[in-house]
């Protein structure tokens, strides 16, 4: 029973961590990552993010700004719902999969100018400092 305790006062600490616990404080804030492989292969259209200093994530997919809230600590990764502007382009199909794929990364590791982030399931994004 202590150790159940113990574990659901973790992971409720883990929801309100500072913003120096998350990927925002693992590189510069306003580093830019561009994004340069999805599930291992090169990405066929820009796409950008940037952490800001209150846990926050803003990027440019490929047609559309988006911003969300993360705020899970390294190495997790959690966001919240993705806000996006509303444009048509023709690299819409590989925007629609960028951020699908954004949406379920649950793991993040930052290592000198490469971000990866995967999930249980094999997805991987990674990023390179721009």
């Amino acid at each position: 029973m202590h150790r159940i305790c113990l574990a659901a006062l973790a992971l409720l600490a883990a929801c309100d961590a500072p913003v120096s616990e998350t990927i925002a404080g693992a590189a510069p804030i306003g580093t830019v990552w561009q994004l340069v492989e999805l599930d291992d292969a090169p990405f066929p259209a820009p796409a950008t993010m940037t952490f800001t200093a209150q846990g926050n994530l803003a990027g440019q997919a490929p047609c559309n700004s988006f911003t969300a809230e993360q705020t899970a600590p390294l190495p997790w990764f959690d966001l919240g719902p993705l806000v996006t502007t509303r444009r048509a382009c023709p690299a819409l199909p590989a925007e629609q999969k960028f951020l699908d794929h954004l949406a379920r990364m649950d793991f993040s590791e930052v290592a000198g100018d490469r971000l990866l982030l995967n999930n249980a399931n094999g997805e991987t994004l990674l990023f390179a400092k721009r």
